[in-house]
């Protein structure tokens, strides 16, 4: 995805097939088994689902014992479903630890803010599911459905299919500034796995762009996840100086595949319990989770990228990198305890300054353009009458 051009714990673990439905390593297809959030589960013999099984029996008991705890401190809430009745502290800790499946609607709903939005928004779920929308953004809709997570059992049916596209459609309506981008089409999408409901998907899905304040993601431009790229970069040299050097001397940019991180919430790049596991912090202590979370993933992955000692090995290795990191415990102790210190203040300073310098940039490109237009016109105007006294 070019970075300027907007684009259009169980029995059975969770486990995604990415790339639009690519097999995973083996090449062996899903069977028509599915875990408890209604994923294909794929095959014995399949290496990342046979590493899946593995870490999910590893895990199991310390999941059991942190449902114990959770459910303990949700006896103790003033109200049902209150959770940011809590202490600041207590939820952050409780909520880095993992919420049990059981209670992650109750709990994104409520520090989401979801049900103030849903009572003073100007329209109703089914309001802006009605409202007109332009041909060419349905068209775009409508052409990512069925490259959504083909491989879960929801969006195999019209009807799943159905409630993912009006719930994009909806939030078209809702955000004319953004209307749709591509990347959205995953998010809502395990929106509605968790809540197993269009209308409280679609809510979840405005708050969680307006608290997160990444709508500059997803509009023409795409002016700030450029800037959020560049941040990223500076922050990998801070923090992880190694592979931001290797990185930097095979001459990759960060953005060739990180911004799709960025502009998914890691949805299409992740495990999907490890995904779960990163919105349970990302919607309490907000966008600088993406930060920790993208450089706890260059941590863990630090072997196999110096393994890589060209240009075109790291190109081909890293999409990969991020998918296989089915240890959802490993990559929050990496991204949270393993960068200790990653301060808002900083994080939105340095983003201001890059989105100067990619406006500037931008501005710089419009007047070059215009220059050359012009250029073009005047070579134009000056050929014609030579050409019109060659055809008298």
């Amino acid at each position: 995805m070019a970075p300027h051009t907007r684009l259009r714990a169980t029995e059975r673990p969770p486990l995604i097939c990415h790339d639009n439905g690519a097999e995973s390593e083996g090449s062996l297809t899903p069977t028509d088994d599915y875990d408890d959030l209604g994923f294909a589960v794929l095959p014995a013999g399949d290496n990342l689902g046979d590493a899946v099984r593995e870490y999910a029996s590893h895990f199991r008991p310390k999941a059991e014992r942190r449902l114990q705890r959770f459910e303990k401190q949700r006896q103790r809430l003033s109200s049902p479903g209150e959770w940011t009745k809590l202490p600041k502290k207590t939820l952050k800790l409780l909520l880095r630890k993992g919420v049990p499946s059981e209670h992650r609607t109750e709990v994104w709903w409520s520090i989401l803010g979801c049900e103030a939005r849903q009572q003073c928004s100007r329209g109703t779920y089914s309001d802006y599911v009605k409202e007109a929308l332009s041909v060419k953004t349905t068209e775009e809709i409508e052409r990512d459905l069925r490259r959504t997570f083909p491989n879960h059992r929801m969006f195999r049916s019209a009807a799943g299919r159905s409630d993912l596209r009006n719930v994009l459609h909806a939030f078209a309506c809702y955000s004319p500034r953004v209307q749709y981008c591509q990347g959205l089409n995953f998010i809502a999408a395990v929106f509605l796995i968790v809540f197993l409901n269009a209308e409280r998907a679609f809510w979840a899905l405005v708050c969680a762009i307006d608290s997160l304040g990444v709508e500059g993601y997803y509009t023409e431009g795409m002016t700030l996840l450029r800037a959020d790229m560049r941040v990223l970069t500076s922050l990998l040299f801070q923090k992880s100086p190694k592979v931001a050097r290797h990185i930097q001397e095979q001459g990759v940019e960060l953005e060739s595949f990180c911004s799709e991180w960025y502009i998914t919430w890691f949805a299409k790049c992740l495990p999907v319990s490890t995904i779960l596991r990163v919105w349970d912090t990302l919607f309490f202590e907000g966008f600088k989770v993406l930060f920790r979370v993208a450089v706890g993933v260059f941590k863990l992955v630090e072997p196999q990228i110096l393994k890589c000692p060209t240009f075109d090995e790291v190109m081909e290795h890293a999409k990969g990198w991020s998918r296989h990191i089915v240890e959802h415990n490993e990559l929050l102790k990496a991204s949270f305890a393993g960068i200790p210190i990653l301060r808002r203040e900083a994080l939105l300073q340095a983003r201001s300054e890059a989105i100067s310098r990619v406006e500037q940039e931008d501005e710089e490109r419009r007047v070059q353009l215009a220059a050359a237009a012009r250029e073009r016109a005047a070579k134009k105007a000056a050929q014609a009458p030579a050409l019109s006294g060659q055809r008298e």
